[in-house]
């Protein structure tokens, strides 16, 4: 034990506990999705890089002053918060507005099935339809349950048209796309073109046409999109990224298009991401681990040799 505390404070082990630290943070780097730059910081300057980031990023007081996290990550920090408060009110009052708001955060943070029933629970105490609705109908979308859907953004359009500044809109003419009702689709996807340029629309309704045989027509929409996605600022084409690679090689009635997705939620594919790099993480560990034994092994092994050879030495000495 004495050895292997010696080669312990010999190899200087505490050297190892940077790179510990380093992937502890990369690994939160992935989990909470923040800035991407923030791996090169922490590699570059193990320990250091580590420390900064759990400060400047993680830090409340701190990360709020720097806009260190990305606005997806800031929203989905919000709203566990925020769940934590609504939690609160909830012992006490069950209301439709407060178990709407929670229904809102629950689908930022990709828990679709507790927002949908939060959702109906505040439907049946008598929610209003611009509290409710909206969100009622991201979360069948969100569950793959588009034709369920439908009758909530029906009844939010018929109250206010252009609620949610035509998103409402748009998600009835996606929700009737995805659920086989294609002429009404095709009529709400002009509606909506109508009144704004939304890249979706555009490229949902070239597919319609498409199927319709209407070539011209779908390629005019689709050449539409690829013109104004050279033009638009690089955070929009990012946040338009996949439809307009859709738009680009858009050539079938049955391609697929992406999948919806909740404003500021959790990305599709983030926790494989997260577990892809949480065993990264444990496999460097592990190997980190196995060269330090190794190292003290070793170590332990030569200062044996040199004991017993100190030893031989002197009893080779005459007297």
């Amino acid at each position: 034990m004495g050895q292997l505390l010696s080669g312990l404070s010999g190899l200087g082990i505490f050297s190892f506990l940077p790179g510990i630290l380093a992937l502890v943070a990369i690994v939160d780097v992935v989990r909470v999705g923040a800035s991407w730059y923030w791996i090169w910081i922490i590699l570059m300057f193990p320990g250091l890089g580590a420390i900064a980031y759990f400060v400047v990023v993680r830090s409340g007081w701190l990360s709020g002053r720097t806009g260190a996290l990305s606005p997806a990550t800031a929203r989905r920090l919000q709203a566990r918060r925020r769940i934590r408060e609504l939690d609160v009110q909830l012992v006490h009052w069950r209301g439709p507005a407060v178990l709407a708001e929670k229904g809102d955060e629950l689908l930022v943070l990709g828990q679709y099935e507790a927002a949908l029933a939060h959702f109906l629970e505040a439907q049946k105490n008598g929610g209003a339809i611009e509290d409710v609705n909206f969100g009622l109908a991201q979360a069948y979308q969100m569950l793959g349950r588009f034709r369920e859907a439908v009758p909530p953004l029906d009844e939010l359009v018929k109250t206010t048209p252009d609620a949610y500044l035509g998103r409402a809109r748009l998600q009835l003419g996606r929700s009737l796309d995805e659920s086989d009702q294609k002429e009404r689709a095709e009529q709400v996807l002009r509606q909506v073109l109508e009144r704004r340029t939304s890249i979706e629309a555009q490229v949902r309704l070239a597919r319609l046409l498409l199927a319709r045989g209407e070539q011209v027509e779908a390629q005019r929409l689709l050449g539409e999109v690829k013109a104004d996605a050279a033009v638009l600022p690089r955070y929009l084409r990012r946040e338009h990224g996949a439809w307009i690679r859709a738009a680009r090689t858009l050539r079938s009635p049955t391609a697929r298009l992406p999948r919806p997705e909740i404003e500021g939620g959790e990305k599709r594919g983030r926790r494989l991401r997260l577990a892809l790099a949480a065993a990264g993480a444990l496999i460097v560990v592990l190997w980190v681990g196995s060269c330090a034994l190794g190292e003290i092994e070793r170590f332990a092994a030569r200062q044996q040799m040199q004991q017993e050879g100190a030893a031989q030495g002197s009893e080779a000495e005459p007297r």
